[in-house]
């Protein structure tokens, strides 16, 4: 009787955080944001649902699962999130380089599995993001605290003896002095030859396991929230999907629903941010899960929706690679306008104002915040164009917005133009080859 009344008790203290989280989550980007969401009402909490999203940022994360939930459509379900495997190891908030070191060092004890299980996160391995921390982790706990020397390669087990001595354990290198060394990406030759097809076995044991268990979820009518690409876009453009999704895809027992939603920042802009959230219908699974993955990553690239911050940098980067300095301002407005309507004759999503009268007022801002950014220059009607500012320089967001915006709408041209790659259901779960090189 005790025990029943822990776990009821349990389950509605988790409830109350998961709620509580969503409901905070939801109000706090309506007060900072400009969200603008088309198709709530497409989305509609029906079982055995698979939401696939694109990833732009970290606030995606944050945004989308709250819009969904309090969408206005009942019967309400709980969302259940994919998410990296990363998150699950004790120290992952330590890894953000913005918190100072002395904080990092406290956060370096923190675990978040109990946090993340109660927030309904299931774990999903992400292969080319893997540390040596993480994989060294993973050993200790499933095998023990072996000796380093037994289980490392004679290079990389050096480190920890010449510290600790020759018979220093694999638990040594978890510890704060060593971290930096260990966020390298994982390898098996890291390991002694004796170790190598164990690990290479676990990995794939990990893959299938965590695959069957986000499977299995969808299969007993449950919703389950994902971004295929498995990252955030580094520099604009959308990635290619990870195989996670055709793993799921080849083990739902159900009929499954296939929910598209694009989300995409208006940030070259003055005033507050503008999040554009389309949601898209229902997709229905194919057969093949190759061939579900090629309708939804060409469904989701129709959604994303081309703002003024993707237009006119995709204008002035064609203005500099073809070697323009300079352009009238009245003239630039025509040209982005005329962009605009050519995306839209090629099947891009484009927001309605670049095409209207409110046109000319999103370009003089985005002209301001370029200017800023010093990728342009404006004076006595013209605007030079300062390609050194953009041309070559990395295309992060923040560091370089004009190279990011164009890359975002070369590359959903790109994947709207790609012919469709149907694969068997035999090449449903090639995360296990990944493995094996990880």
């Amino acid at each position: 009787m005790a025990r029943n009344s822990y776990d009821v008790g349990s389950r509605v203290l988790g409830d109350a955080i998961y709620y509580g989280v969503g409901g905070f989550f939801y109000l706090v980007p309506r007060l900072l944001y400009r969200l603008h969401v088309e198709g709530a009402g497409r989305y509609r909490h029906r079982p055995s649902t698979l939401i696939v999203v694109n990833h732009k940022r970290d606030l995606d994360s944050v945004i989308l699962p709250p819009t969904l939930y309090f969408n206005g459509v009942r019967p309400r379900r709980p969302l259940w999130f994919a998410g990296r495997e990363d998150m699950f190891v004790r120290g992952y908030l330590a890894t953000y380089e913005v918190v100072p070191a002395w904080l990092r060092r406290l956060l370096y004890e923190i675990d978040l599995t109990a946090v993340l299980r109660t927030l309904r996160i299931l774990p999903i391995r992400r292969f080319r993001e893997r540390t040596m921390a993480e994989a060294l982790r993973e050993v200790v706990q499933v095998y023990g605290d072996r000796p380093a020397a037994e289980v490392l390669d004679p290079s990389e087990a050096t480190v920890l003896m010449r510290r600790h001595g020759s018979d220093t354990r694999l638990s040594a290198s978890l510890s704060w002095e060593f971290r930096q060394n260990w966020r390298r990406p994982a390898r098996l030759r890291a390991f002694t030859p004796a170790w190598r097809p164990r690990l290479r076995l676990l990995q794939r044991e990990v893959v299938a396991r965590q695959l069957r268990a986000l499977a299995d979820l969808l299969t007993r009518g449950g919703i389950l929230y994902m971004a295929p690409e498995g990252v955030i876009s580094p520099d604009g453009r959308f990635q290619v999907f990870r195989s996670g999704l055709r793993g799921i895809l080849a083990q739902v027992e159900a009929p499954l629903r296939v929910q598209p939603i694009a989300i995409v920042y208006d940030f070259m802009r003055p005033g507050a941010l503008r999040v554009l959230i389309t949601i898209g219908e229902e997709v229905p699974a194919r057969r093949a899960p190759g061939e579900t993955e090629d309708i939804l990553r060409r469904t989701l690239a129709g959604l994303q929706t081309m703002t003024c911050s993707q237009v006119a940098s995709q204008v002035v980067w064609d203005l500099a690679r073809a070697g323009r300095r300079s352009i009238g301002t009245s003239q630039f407005v025509a040209e982005v306008q005329a962009a605009a309507a050519a995306l839209a004759e090629d099947g891009l999503r484009l927001d309605g104002a670049l095409l209207d009268h409110r046109g000319p007022d999103r370009v003089a801002g985005w002209l301001r915040y370029a200017e800023r950014c010093g990728a342009v220059r404006g004076r006595r009607g013209e605007i030079r164009v300062v390609p050194e500012q953009f041309l070559y320089r990395p295309a992060t967001h923040w560091d370089n917005p004009i190279r990011y915006c164009a890359n975002e709408v070369q590359s959903v041209r790109q994947a709207l133009r790609a012919p469709s790659a149907v694969r068997s259901p035999e090449d449903a779960i090639p995360a296990a080859e990944e493995a094996a090189d990880a």
